[in-house]
């Protein structure tokens, strides 16, 4: 099918998007690979859609996908006709770029509209507070991240290994022990890097200043987003920059406050589980 031009890639404040289908099925005609990327949802009125371009963030990264609703625009100034309303649930995307739509039409039905056709105009729209809230997670996960490396002569050099940013289990996770006496060290630089509203910028690397800012990458999240040679980076000031496909809010004073819940210890890994407020200022 070949990949889907992902448009949250350069602009995550887009909220909505008109495009085109360029393939729609049943969930239960796909592919068994397919399949276990929807593998939470169950077969039945489940269909999956293909657009053209998309504003849907897709699960991965550690980051949670978007939700929202695919809607047809009219045909020829023919108001109504085909209209159907698709409820997104899930997102993902499959080895070769293509962005999967998961979802159901309402009311459930186990069979496609005939509004829906290949190359048919329609509207995209996200769940907006939802993704203020997972770009809120995310930012608040590299906030955790630099108060880390900046507390390294407090704490010690502690790497980062993993990143988790869904709600409800949100953390990050070190090499190396940490114990509850260094939570409130922790909670304080986080606040204080939350208080400095630092700006959270999307920029694109090439090859070669990648090469000569490598020390100061972070390659934990394994969702580097690449092509055409560059490396999508996600900064927060000018001392902060780590490969990364998600979303962010646009300062780190825009997160909420964020809450340390609680320090584990596993095998010699540290977890710091955090929190954003749900909701937070306008979206």
């Amino acid at each position: 099918m070949g990949p889907t031009e992902a448009l949250y890639l350069d602009d995550a404040s887009l909220h909505t998007s008109r495009t085109q289908i360029i393939s729609y099925r049943p969930l239960s005609s796909l592919g068994d690979d397919e399949k276990r990327l929807a593998k939470n949802i169950p077969l039945e009125e489940t269909f999956a859609i293909i657009t053209k371009q998309t504003v849907f963030y897709p699960q991965g990264g550690g980051q949670a996908s978007d939700t929202g609703k695919i809607t047809p625009e009219s045909l020829d100034n023919q108001d109504g006709d085909g209209n159907f309303l698709f409820e997104v649930l899930l997102v993902r995307k499959t080895s070769d770029g293509s962005v999967l739509h998961f979802g159901r039409f309402s009311p459930p039905s186990t069979s496609i509209p005939s509004g829906i056709a290949m190359n048919r105009p329609v509207s995209l729209q996200i769940d907006r507070v939802k993704r203020n809230y997972h770009s809120r997670l995310h930012t608040a996960g590299h906030i955790i991240g630099l108060a880390m490396r900046l507390l390294q002569r407090t704490l010690g050099n502690r790497k980062k290994i993993k990143a988790n940013h869904f709600p409800g289990e949100a953390c990050m996770e070190f090499e190396g022990l940490l114990y509850n006496e260094h939570k409130p060290v922790i909670q304080e630089k986080v606040n204080e890097l939350v208080r400095e509203q630092l700006p959270v910028r999307i920029s694109w690397w090439d090859e070669d200043e990648v090469e000569k800012r490598k020390d100061e990458l972070d390659m934990v999240e394994g969702r580097e987003v690449s092509g055409m040679g560059r490396l999508r980076i996600a900064e927060i000031g000018d001392v902060d920059a780590n490969p990364c496909g998600g979303t962010h809010v646009e300062s780190t004073g825009l997160t909420g406050d964020i809450t340390i819940r609680k320090i584990s210890r596993q095998k010699g890994i540290s977890k710091v589980s955090y929190e954003v407020p749900v909701s937070w200022g306008k979206v």
